[in-house]
């Protein structure tokens, strides 16, 4: 063997350790763009989840829903509901939606990610869905309210769960 067909060899052998780099880096390229697009939606769900969670407050609500029925404000389609059926005063019912919501945001944002999760977390996750919406209650008031105004595919992945048996 000569010169000229080792260096043939090693340029040949160069080329594929470069495809092989560049397709390494590309899979690297499209887990790191996974990983913060579901940083970023961590965040935001946080952000609102806390958000939510302060606009609950007894005296955030009180405030509120004043300068809301001084400006015209109607209640929203849950706060109505909860009103009408569940005999609250206004900002009772202001409270408790916004309780409601923090949790609802909490779930919406588990529900894209529920695959990576544990299986123990994940019938954890699951079974408190079921045993939230599925029986009467604040919580499945909610979301029959709101399940019209919602993401659909939030909405496919409860209904099918309250669907299953147990």
């Amino acid at each position: 063997m000569n010169w000229e067909m080792i260096a043939v060899i090693g340029q040949v052998l160069g080329s594929v350790a470069v495809f092989v780099t560049l397709g390494y880096l590309a899979v690297q390229l499209k887990h790191a763009r996974q990983d913060s697009r579901r940083a970023l939606s961590q965040s935001r769900g946080d952000a609102l989840r806390d958000l939510y969670a302060k606009q609950g407050d007894e005296r955030m609500t009180r405030l509120s829903t004043k300068a809301g029925v001084a400006l015209g404000v109607q209640p929203t389609a849950v706060v109505s509901a909860l009103m009408e059926q569940a005999g609250l005063t206004r900002d009772e019912a202001t409270e408790v939606f916004w309780m409601q919501l923090a949790w609802w945001q909490y779930r919406t944002q588990m529900i894209p990610n529920v695959n990576e999760l544990h299986p123990i977390d994940r019938d954890s996750f699951d079974g408190a869905i079921r045993g939230v919406y599925r029986v009467p209650g604040v919580a499945r008031l909610f979301y029959e309210t709101m399940k019209s105004r919602t993401h659909p595919d939030a909405v496919r992945y409860i209904d099918n769960l309250l669907a299953q048996p147990g």
